[in-house]
């Protein structure tokens, strides 16, 4: 990696940090640069103590932090950097990854600038102009993939329009616009609010005729799950709350994809489809298609250009994940008040009605005579205290609202939110923000569970699961979800830059990610506890088929092992529970039913050595195998399960594999042989013809029978 631009550290510049963070000016909440639109920089910054960590990561928008080579990375414009360099801190540029960024920025498809843009309605071309890299979806090819899915597995999927996004909500039908037609497309809109300095950064003719809506897909077996009486478990994703996050929309997108196109071939994804239901929401494709078409590539907030009017598209709008009414404005440096900063946390909680319209689908509304949220994409899991159920608090401003110290039921099984984001590679969880109300700590009473979950991901995916990135942030939808709800409620830091290369997509976030997703939702029954148990894998079944009434091979590996556990790094937060590696002390395999369904009969297997097992941790990672019976089951194929328990009798993940089982041949009941008397003359003469040709045809019989025997 080549660095240049080197500036000498001076003595205690971390003071200088301190200065800056009191004043109230982390680099990232100031007005943006203007003037030079393409140049992004990826800066290196390298620390030497906790003080200087703290205060980096509250100064960087998105930091990675690299403990071990104790950097903080983070990508700026020219303007931020200029602030940096004022400050005296010891930037580094990275040019290689610099290079690369401005690259696959100047590369994309319909960034030429646009000639003087024509206003006359309905002359625009409704069309997708494609993203800056080929592998990332623009909006209108998310939506269209959306409808290409419901098409292709109508049982399986489900395609809905939540509503408005702020400019939708701008938007006029050419014809019924009364105001000179300037709200009759979305390229009118943008000439409506914009300098003309910007609008030249725009392919305009790219742009659909109307805005995106905010949609969702809902992927599941629901005739098999409307027909139980318990609701199945959902996970819930946003993607795309901030524009210029290229890659977590694609993950989302391509796990569902995954899903569905394995159904009939992975018994995993047959498991998961029809146990679990999934919900992908596109949450900013307002902010989404700016980011598309503009040459910065650097949209972050929605286009809100009335609130927040400014002199770029870049620094206009409102960022949505700081406008959630969980921990909205504590006045830290958490969010911003400054209308042109890229956290600026819009005038009110839920000003936006891009919030509104998610919030709702994931809280559902408010049933007072019974105290809880209902109708929502996940139930409402936590008790509620009599000062968040008064109806004249509620209807007071809603001062009774919000609840710090009360946790969901450990047994919740409503599912998981994840909120999606690049690129700092962790996992975080509730609380982000401190707060008085919970005398300024971030932990919630549900941390355990929250923490176990985030590290058991974080082994399949080597994020860091870390809870907070060293600074509040304030308004977000993952404590939002969780204070309402009580559900566990992420936001999974992916991948390595806003701007992630196609090669490192396909090689390194999708995968990663897909494993973490592929774990949780093999525990998404019940979320708090199931990961307290061993993870099991690699559920295999040793004959292609088996014959009904014999007896079919099972192995699978359980692993109590299997966490990623990461210090916060700054010393002034809280290191989350660190886990405790059980031994194995079971597996079972379930044929045709899960573990917690009615009737479920569990087969013990037997525990032997495995060669994944760490030194010393022998006996916390086990090969499980036994031979199941097929007595009784029908030609066909059989779902089997497979978890394990560890020592405390905790449960863990399920695995699945297929059991084919071909009918046993027919078996056909021998023929009694009859004799066959000669008829010899009783005179006892000599043979002739007749007896003769009688006697070939018994001997013949004869033959015939003793063939049969055989």
């Amino acid at each position: 990696m080549r660095i240049s631009h080197r500036i000498s550290r001076p003595t205690q510049w971390s003071i200088v940090l301190a200065a800056a963070i009191a004043a109230g000016h982390p680099v990232s909440a100031q007005s943006p640069d203007t003037g030079d639109w393409v140049q992004v920089y990826s800066i290196v910054v390298p620390y030497a103590s906790d003080n200087d960590l703290n205060a980096l990561t509250r100064l960087l928008d998105h930091a990675y932090v690299d403990q071990k080579a104790r950097t903080v990375s983070a990508e700026v414009g020219p303007g931020e950097l200029a602030q940096l360099r004022m400050l005296g801190l010891p930037v580094q540029i990275n040019e290689a990854e610099t290079a690369r960024i401005r690259d696959y920025i100047t590369k994309g498809v319909g960034k030429q600038a646009s000639p003087a843009p024509d206003t006359t309605p309905g002359t625009k071309k409704i069309s997708d102009g494609g993203s800056h890299a080929a592998c990332y979806r623009t909006v209108g090819q998310v939506y269209s993939s959306f409808d290409e899915l419901a098409a292709k597995y109508p049982k399986l999927v489900k395609v809905q329009t939540l509503g408005k996004t702020w400019m939708g909500g701008q938007y006029r039908q050419p014809g019924t616009d009364s105001d000179n037609n300037t709200n009759s497309s979305w390229v009118n809109l943008l000439v409506k609010y914009l300098p003309a300095s910007v609008l030249n950064t725009f392919n305009l003719s790219l742009f659909p005729t109307e805005p995106y809506p905010i949609r969702v897909i809902v992927a599941g077996n629901f005739e098999k799950q409307d027909a139980q009486a318990q609701k199945p478990p959902n996970m819930v994703w946003t993607g795309g709350i901030h524009a210029r996050e290229y890659a977590p929309q694609e993950v989302g997108m391509k796990y569902i994809e995954w899903l569905l196109d394995n159904y009939e071939t992975d018994a995993n994804a047959r498991m998961m489809l029809d146990t679990n239901r999934y919900h992908f929401v596109v949450h900013n494709p307002d902010g989404r298609s700016i980011a598309e078409q503009q040459i910065t590539a650097r949209q972050r907030k929605n286009t809100n250009y009335a609130t927040a009017a400014c002199s770029t598209a870049r620094s206009g709008g409102v960022d949505l994940n700081r406008n959630y009414p969980f921990g909205w404005r504590t006045g830290g440096p958490g969010a911003s008040d400054n209308q042109c900063a890229e956290d600026y946390r819009g005038t009110a909680a839920v000003s936006e009605p891009e919030t509104q319209v998610v919030l709702d689908y994931v809280r559902g509304s408010w049933n007072q005579a019974a105290c809880k949220w209902e109708g929502g994409a996940l139930p409402d899991g936590r008790p509620k205290s009599a000062t968040y159920c008064n109806a004249q608090n509620r209807d007071n401003g809603g001062a009774g609202e919000f609840d710090w110290k009360t946790g969901a039921d450990e047994n919740y099984g409503g599912g998981v939110f994840i909120d999606l984001h690049s690129a700092a590679r962790a996992i975080l969880w509730s609380w982000g923000v401190r707060r008085s109300e919970n005398e300024n700590n971030i932990q919630t009473p549900n941390n355990l569970g929250l923490a176990t979950i985030a590290q058991r991901m974080a082994y399949h995916n080597k994020y860091s699961a870390q809870q907070v990135l060293g600074y509040d942030t304030e308004g977000t939808t993952k404590d939002a979800v969780y204070g309402y709800l009580g559900a566990p409620s992420y936001t999974v830091e992916m991948g390595r830059s806003f701007y992630e290369s196609c090669d490192n997509f396909n090689k390194e976030v999708y995968p990663e990610n897909f494993n973490g997703f592929h774990y949780l939702s093999r525990v998404l029954y019940r979320p708090y506890q199931l990961p307290q148990g061993p993870d099991t894998v690699d559920v295999k079944i040793a004959a292609e088929a088996v014959q009904a009434g014999t007896k079919a091979l099972v192995t699978a590996t359980v692993d109590d092992n299997r966490y990623l556990y990461s210090k916060p790094g700054q010393s002034d937060i809280p290191a989350p529970p660190v886990p405790v590696v059980k031994k194995i002390k079971t597996a079972l395999a379930y044929v045709g039913k899960l573990p917690w369904e009615a009737g479920a009969v569990g087969v013990p297997l037997a525990l032997s050595a495995s060669d994944q097992a760490s030194p010393g941790l022998e006996e916390a990672t086990r090969t499980a195998s036994g031979m199941l019976d097929t007595t009784g089951l029908a030609p066909g194929r059989h779902m089997v399960y497979v978890q394990g328990i560890n020592e405390d009798d905790k449960p863990g993940s399920v695995s699945a594999a297929f059991l084919n089982v071909k009918a046993a041949p027919e078996v056909t009941p021998e023929q009694p042989v009859m004799p066959i008397a000669f008829p010899f003359r009783r005179s006892g003469g000599a043979l002739d013809l007749v007896d003769l040709a009688l006697a070939a045809l018994g001997v013949a019989g004869l033959v015939a029978a003793r063939r049969r025997r055989r």
